[in-house]
C-alpha cells in the first residue's frame, strides 16, 4: 500500500501530538550577550546597513516586532536580548521574539540587506532608511527611507507593482552582495521546525507512541477510504461558530473550494497549517479559491477557537465527523495514542462525543464543477501541504479566457 500521496493523486492525512503548545511555540532564552548561530558566516556582512559601532542591523529595533506576531509595529529591542546570526546582530524587545527569530531567520530579517528597498529598486543604491518606516508583504520585512530627499514608502506603494518592484530590487541587491533573497518558510518548513523541537523535548517513550499511531492510522484502511482526484464531493451544509448554515454549493457559486480539515484548536501543526493559510487568503481568492476550515468542534468550540487563533476565514463544525464520513477521512484514535492523550486532551469535551473519531487533516479543493482536483495526503501528521500547491490546483481550475 502507498502510504502518501502529494499534489494531483494526494490525499492529506495527520493525526498530531499535544507537545509544543498552539501555533509557533517559542523557546525561552536568557541570553545576556550575542550568541552564534553558525560558525562561519555565509555571507559578506560589510555590504549591510549595520551600526559601525555595535554592527546592529535595523539601528537596534527588534525585526519579529514589524510582523503581526511581534505586534506589527517598531519597537526597539534590549541588548539582553541580543543575537548574532551569520554576521549580522539583531536586538529583540523579548526572549519570545528572539525565540520566534531563531526558529525562521529568514521570514523576520530585512530585505536588501537593510537598506531602503526603494533605492535599491529604482537605482541600485545602498541608501539607509528610518525603521518607523516599513511594509511587512508576503511575509518579508521591507524598509525605506524617509527624510529630506522624501518619503520612499509613499513612492514605493504609489509605483503599484510591489512584487515587480520587490523582485528587481532583490537583483539588484545580489548585483551588490552576492546574496539571493531570503524567502519566507514554507508550510513544511515551520511543521519541520515544531517536529524538532518536539524531539528535543518529549521522551523517548513518548516519541515511540506517536510514531507507532502514524503507522496504525496509516494501516487502517482510511488511506484507501479516502476519496481520490476525480471524485465527485459529497454535498454538504454544516454550521459555522455562530451557528449559521453554509454549503458547499454556496461556495463553489463564487469558485473553488480549499477544503481544510482539522482536529482542533489543541492540535500545535494544524494551528500552524491555518495560520500560515491564512497569511495567503489573498493569494487562495485571486487564484479563484475560497478557503473553508472543517473540524468536528462543536461550534462553540470552534468559535473559541477562531477568537484565539484569530482566523479570518470560515471554521465549519462537523458534528460527529459526518461530513468526513462522506468523504472517508475518518479513523479511530489507535489505543496508545488515546491513553497518552488521557489527563491531557479531553475529546469528548472538544467534539460532544466519547467516539475517539477523528478526521484525517486533509486538504481538498474541489472545482467549480464539484469534482475534488486537488488532495494531499502523508501519513505522517508532521506533513502538510505548502502554499503552492493548493494556488497551483485552482489556477489550473480557473476558466480559460
Amino acid at each position: 500500500m502507498k502510504a502518501k500521496f502529494h499534489m494531483v493523486s494526494g490525499l492529506g492525512l495527520a493525526f498530531g501530538s499535544l507537545a509544543g503548545g498552539h501555533a509557533v511555540a517559542a523557546l525561552q532564552t536568557t541570553a545576556t550577550k550575542p550568541t552564534e548561530a553558525s560558525p562561519a558566516p555565509v555571507r559578506n556582512a560589510t555590504q549591510w546597513d549595520l551600526d559601525g559601532k555595535n554592527r546592529l542591523a535595523i539601528d537596534g529595533y527588534d525585526p519579529v516586532a514589524y510582523f503581526p506576531e511581534g505586534g506589527g509595529k517598531p519597537t526597539k529591542g534590549a541588548k539582553e536580548h541580543e543575537f548574532l546570526y551569520e554576521g549580522v546582530t539583531y536586538r529583540f524587545a523579548s526572549a519570545e521574539h528572539l525565540a520566534l527569530f531563531k526558529q525562521s531567520p529568514s521570514k523576520y530579517e530585512p530585505a536588501h540587506g537593510g537598506w531602503c528597498s526603494y533605492a535599491m529598486w529604482k537605482n541600485g543604491e545602498k541608501v539607509e532608511i528610518d525603521p518607523a518606516s516599513f511594509i511587512v508583504k508576503d511575509d518579508r520585512l521591507f524598509l525605506f527611507y524617509d527624510g529630506w530627499g522624501g518619503d520612499t514608502r509613499k513612492k514605493w506603494l504609489a509605483a503599484g507593482n510591489h512584487a515587480a518592484q520587490a523582485s528587481a530590487a532583490d537583483t539588484a541587491w545580489k548585483k551588490i552582495s552576492g546574496e539571493s533573497p531570503r524567502l519566507a518558510p514554507t508550510v513544511q518548513q515551520l511543521l519541520d521546525a515544531k517536529r524538532a523541537e518536539f524531539e528535543q523535548k518529549a521522551p523517548a517513550e513518548v516519541q515511540s507512541i506517536y510514531e507507532k499511531g502514524i503507522k496504525d492510522v496509516g494501516t487502517s484502511g482510511v488511506l484507501a477510504s479516502a476519496l481520490k482526484v476525480g471524485a465527485q464531493a459529497p454535498a454538504f451544509e454544516l454550521p459555522d461558530a455562530t451557528g449559521k448554515k453554509v454549503s458547499l454549493a454556496s461556495v463553489l457559486k463564487e469558485g473553488a473550494a480549499v477544503l481544510v480539515w482539522y482536529r482542533g484548536g489543541w492540535c500545535p501543526y494544524c494551528n500552524i497549517q491555518l495560520h500560515e493559510y491564512q497569511k495567503h487568503l489573498e493569494a487562495f481568492k485571486k487564484a479563484g479559491g475560497t478557503l473553508i476550515a472543517i473540524s468536528p468542534q462543536s461550534p462553540d468550540q470552534s468559535l473559541s477557537t477562531a477568537e484565539k487563533q484569530g482566523l479570518a476565514f470560515t471554521v465549519l463544525s462537523d458534528s460527529g465527523n459526518a461530513v468526513a464520513r462522506q468523504f472517508g477521512v475518518v479513523y479511530k484514535l489507535p489505543k496508545e495514542v488515546s491513553e497518552a492523550f488521557k489527563g491531557k486532551l479531553d475529546l469528548e469535551k472538544y467534539n460532544g462525543d466519547s467516539s475517539e473519531e477523528l478526521p484525517l487533516a486533509v486538504v481538498y479543493v474541489v472545482g467549480r464543477s464539484g469534482k475534488i482536483v486537488y488532495a494531499f495526503v502523508d501519513e505522517d501528521y508532521r506533513k502538510r501541504a505548502n502554499v503552492e500547491e493548493i494556488v497551483t490546483a485552482l489556477e489550473a481550475d480557473k476558466p480559460k479566457k
